[in-house]
């Protein structure tokens, strides 16, 4: 069976529900009950969700998260469902997860009649995990498989692309580079919707919200598409009602995926005309304002038979064109777990519409958080590093990035025994760290800097851990190992250079 295949297989077996934190649905996609609607209370859907009140008592920082399994629902048409569901507690939500297992159960049912009492036990028991292991692969396999193997080369790519850049190139040598980082550009986003679906799928994606500039924020994305419609030739205009509070507090870095998908789309999608980006307050007070983005394009089109099928995942309308076919399923979760909504308005050669609202809370009185505060190293000082990391050309790619900079003397070691033996022998004012290496993690050898040296020079050496599995949790685990900063790949050379000057600007002023 093919990835895409079996993913959608799972899909129709999950429903996602989110309520606020009084237990009125705000989200269902409604897969398996039609009838549990944004609107109503979930103990309204089922008698079974009266436990959310009492397991609200037990919720811990560490402990936010139920799993109950064989559970008996019922659809409109009578239909008997036994399902998983898994609830989480988050900050200012609740988010639940149907897991429909009903062909399962009726396969135990059914060996439990034909086999004697001791053979039961046995192939339950083997059934039984089977299908545990079968959610749990289908839950972490982008995550523990994928990701690492993935963001690790694309870090080398890109940033050895950068470097070429910086290098004296002819005409042609430049556009074989450009066409070689769109394509990586284009790898990174297929992976981060696959990745995206199986977090939100396996109930484990949360929103992380800071206060930003929104204004800023249409602005970047108008530079990144600025020259892709000049080249095809498109008037693309940007409308901003001046009514809307610029400063959020939202999460950023999902906003822009969902305007960057959106906008991405019609550009695809339109060989001739215009694509318009408009945004308007329609309410709002001092506390939340709800805006109106609207998306238009003079593209193709699509039919109304096809309007609802486009946010399926893996669906592709036009075979001609390169995609996933997942942007857009990604983009309408996201717009439902952000507590919004999407519509779109299409005709067949004459163009589409995609209207998303949204309402943001407003960051009056708080300092927008756009732009990380710059570092600069003092000027005529040297600094040695430590690169531990096992995979040859991301060495070979961070020592290219540092040493470019005349400022820095760069060791590198392949694994945490050979950076041990390093830091006994030599002083390092910074380690830079992969999270995942071999036989020690990145995690294990900073909590042995930390506990097990008494001198005070290698015990309070900077660390800067790196890793490519974007597991959640992952910062704070890097933090609580005694890191002092992390930096996720792929990562920018520019990015890197940022991170490495706030620790050592920092470690000298302490």
């Amino acid at each position: 069976m093919e990835k895409g295949e079996a993913l959608k297989k799972h899909y129709n077996k999950i429903q996602l529900i989110t309520t606020d934190l009084l237990g009125s649905i705000t989200y269902s996609d409604t897969n398996l009950f039609e009838d549990w609607k944004p609107g109503i209370k979930i103990t309204e859907a089922h008698p079974f969700f009266e436990i959310i009140s009492a397991l609200k008592e037990s919720v811990t920082v560490s402990e936010n998260k139920f799993s109950f399994p064989c559970v008996h629902f019922e659809t409109q048409n009578n239909e008997e469902l036994i399902c998983d569901v898994t609830i989480t507690f988050e900050t200012e939500e609740i988010s639940i997860v149907v897991f429909d297992y009903t062909v399962a159960y009726n396969k135990l049912n059914l060996i439990s009649q034909e086999r004697n009492d001791s053979i039961i036990k046995s192939q339950e028991l083997e059934f039984s995990n089977k299908l545990l292991l079968e959610k749990e692969r289908f839950k972490n396999n982008f995550i523990a498989n994928i990701n690492h193997e993935l963001t690790t080369p694309l870090t080398s790519i890109k940033g050895f692309l950068s470097l070429l850049e910086k290098t004296d190139l002819d005409y042609e040598q430049e556009e074989l580079t450009k066409i070689i980082k769109n394509e990586a550009s284009h790898l990174q986003s297929i992976f981060r919707d696959m990745l995206d679906i199986s977090r939100i799928e396996s109930g484990e994606f949360s929103l992380v919200k800071e206060t930003f500039d929104f204004v800023n924020l249409i602005k970047e994305i108008e530079d990144s598409h600025r020259v892709l419609t000049e080249n095809k030739l498109l008037d693309f205009q940007i409308k901003l009602d001046k009514k809307i509070n610029p400063l959020v507090h939202a999460d950023k870095t999902r906003l822009y995926q969902i305007l960057n998908s959106l906008v991405g789309n019609s550009i695809k999608y339109t060989e001739e005309g215009s694509i318009i980006l408009e945004i308007n307050k329609i309410s709002g007070k001092s506390k939340k304002q709800e805006i109106e983005i609207k998306i238009t394009d003079t593209g193709i089109g699509i039919s109304e038979a096809d309007s609802e099928r486009i946010f399926e995942p893996f669906s592709q309308l036009n075979e001609l064109t390169q995609g996933s076919g997942l942007g857009l399923h990604v983009t309408r979760n996201l717009v439902h777990l952000m507590g919004g909504s999407i519509t779109l308005n299409s005709e067949v050669g004459k163009g589409t519409k995609f209207i998303v609202t949204l309402k943001l809370k407003n960051a009056i009185n708080e300092d927008p958080l756009t732009k990380e505060k710059e570092y600069h190293l003092p000027k005529g000082e040297k600094f040695r590093i430590l690169i531990v990391e096992n995979r040859l050309n991301t060495q070979y790619l961070i020592m290219k990035q540092l040493l470019s900079q005349g400022c820095f003397f760069v060791d590198a070691v392949s694994n945490a025994e050979d950076a041990l033996k390093n830091i006994e022998n030599r002083n390092y004012d910074l380690i830079i760290t992969d999270i995942k290496l071999p036989i020690m993690s990145g995690l294990e050898l900073t909590k042995m800097v930390r506990n097990n040296y008494a001198d005070s020079v290698i015990k309070n050496v900077a660390i800067l851990g790196l890793s490519g599995v974007q597991v959640p949790n992952i910062l704070s685990k890097a933090i609580a190992s005694g890191m002092d900063s992390f930096l996720a790949k792929p990562f920018t050379e520019e990015s890197l250079l940022q991170k490495v000057s706030r620790l050592l600007v920092l470690k000298q002023n302490n």
